[in-house]
């Protein structure tokens, strides 16, 4: 019996040591893991080098803008599991701080309840939202009535959706359309 307990005393103790990224939620819409819109992008990297990997990429989203840099969070090294990403301001005065956070796993969890790769349907039926908004460089955004941010929707470039994406409205988007990430402002 001594040997049963001790056995489970040390199974709990590891369980409790080992890095989990099994409940994330968002306390409020304006951080996520530490890290907060506004914070200085050096100070975040401190705050998650404790817990997660992070890489800094360079992304060229249209051919006549200079690149921009994001800094992608995995789980690990491993960089299998992407957990979300962030990103500096476009000015000179907030360019060294986070000005928006893109969550990219399922995992997190909006108070509503709305996750990454929910589909529209499913959305609408949780979320208030707001309006729609579509740009070429970042794509479709559905805006949220409950926080600055909104839903990045995936869409297919080589698919025909027979939407008015100029003009977006969001009685028209197709509710198959998955969330692709939740964007944090």
């Amino acid at each position: 019996m001594k040997n049963a307990f001790f056995l489970i005393l040390i199974m709990l103790t590891l369980s409790h040591c080992a890095k989990k990224v099994t409940d994330l939620s968002l306390k409020d819409y304006r951080s996520v893991e530490g890290i907060k819109i506004g914070m200085p992008i050096a100070e975040a990297l401190q705050v998650l080098d404790k817990k997660y990997y992070v890489e800094k990429q360079k992304l060229r989203i249209l051919d006549d803008e200079p690149e921009s840099i994001e800094y992608v969070v995995f789980a690990n090294k491993s960089k299998k599991e992407t957990l979300f990403a962030f990103n500096g301001g476009h000015t000179k005065k907030n360019a060294n701080n986070i000005f928006r956070i893109v969550l990219k796993n399922p995992k997190f969890n909006t108070a509503e309840g709305v996750h990454v790769g929910m589909n529209v349907k499913d959305l609408k039926s949780k979320a208030k939202l707001k309006s729609a908004d579509f740009n070429f460089q970042d794509g479709l955004y559905i805006l949220s009535d409950k926080f600055d941010g909104g839903y990045w929707m995936d869409l297919d470039a080589k698919k025909d959706y027979k939407s008015n994406y100029n003009k977006p409205a969001i009685k028209d988007i197709p509710e198959h359309l998955k969330i692709k990430g939740i964007v944090l402002f």
